[in-house]
Formats: C-alpha cells, structure tokens, sequence
C-alpha cells in the first residue's frame, strides 16, 4: 500500500485546524502524564456533553459573573471612601470584580490558544517548501523526494483534522493536505498509519 502527497504552500484557511492539532497534541501529553487526573475530568465532562447543557453552563456562568460584579463594585467602593476602615471588604470586592469579568467574557476555545504556534508552522514549512517535492507514505517507511525522512517506530503523533493530516515524529513535523494526496485514498490513510505505528491516529 502507497500514499503519495504532492504538498502546495499552507493558506491560512487551514490555520485553525492547525491550532486544533497543537490543542489535541497538548491534550494527548498531558493524558499521558496526568492519566489519573484526566480519568476524573472525562467522568465529568460525560455529564455536561449534550449542547443543552453546555448552554445552561455557559448561561449560569454569565449569570454568577454579573452578580459577582455588582456584589463586587457594592463591597468595593465604600472600601475605596474608607480603605483604612474597609480594607478588608474592598479587597474583597475587587477579587469579586475580577472574578465577575472573568466568567462574563467568553473564553477562548482550543482551537484561538494555538493560532499563534500555527501561524509560525505555517511560516516554516512555506518557506522551505518547493514544487518538486513529494512525499511517499509506504510499506518501507516515509520518504521525501525518494529520501528517507521519517520511520514509523519514531512517530510521536499521526493526528487527522477535517482536512489536513498533522505527522510529527519529536523534531520534524509534516502538515499535509488531504487534497494534495495525489495516490491513495485519505479515508485509508489513518488506518495504515495505525497499523505501521501500532498507535491509535487520533482525530480532532
């Protein structure tokens, strides 16, 4: 079996797959670091991963936040008339302040903590890209312009995002298109990749 890409320069419409991949990458080193811990937090996500219950969380958040900032301004400018009298109230008052704004402003999703990494991969891959190359996924290994680049045993991840397939394997890193696969078929890709790494290819 053979899968052949003939890589094009990276646009910026795929920069936040891209960023998606770093999240899911930093999601895969702290699981495996942090198994027990991510064992709890699987056990409660699995009660809030309807989108209804998503809305309610985010709607009750915005709610506490609201409150916490009008109990927070209520505690915080008498302190500031009388700090040596109300110290005590008025520092609290601004920690309920800050905690307010920081529940009311939307948080950034995985994918917008990444764009900055992203957009730096990109720069660096473009750059030293060139028209002629092709790079071979096959039985014997990864090539790049019939040289080896890369062996299956080293890969540190094979991750598959909606159209781009993210290979890195510690100190080389390869973002490839599904579209710019001119031999093979994508849907089959991350199953060969799985049986040649014998890891799971994870997707995000």
């Amino acid at each position: 079996m053979e899968f052949v890409f003939k890589p094009e320069k990276l646009t910026d419409d795929i920069l936040y797959q891209i960023s998606e991949v770093f999240a899911k990458r930093a999601e895969l080193f702290s699981r495996k670091k942090y198994p027990g811990l991510w064992e709890k937090t699987d056990r409660l996500n699995e009660k809030n991963l309807s989108e209804p219950a998503l809305k309610r969380r985010r709607f009750f958040r915005k709610i506490n936040g609201i409150i916490c900032i009008a109990l927070g301004f209520f505690l915080f400018i008498p302190g500031i008339m009388k700090p040596s009298e109300l110290l005590v109230p008025m520092i609290v008052g601004a920690c309920a302040v800050i905690f307010g704004i920081s529940a009311v402003i939307p948080r950034k999703t995985n994918g917008e903590k990444f764009l900055k990494n992203a957009k730096k991969l990109v720069k660096a891959i473009n750059s030293s890209l060139s028209p002629e190359d092709t790079v071979v996924f096959n039985e014997e290994g990864i090539f790049e312009n019939g040289l080896p680049l890369m062996e299956y045993t080293n890969l540190e991840n094979v991750i598959e995002n909606r159209s781009i397939f993210f290979v890195c394997d510690g100190t080389k890193v390869m973002v490839l298109r599904k579209t710019d696969m001119v031999i093979g078929n994508p849907d089959e890709f991350g199953t060969f990749a799985e049986t040649k790494t014998g890891r799971k290819t994870e997707k995000c």
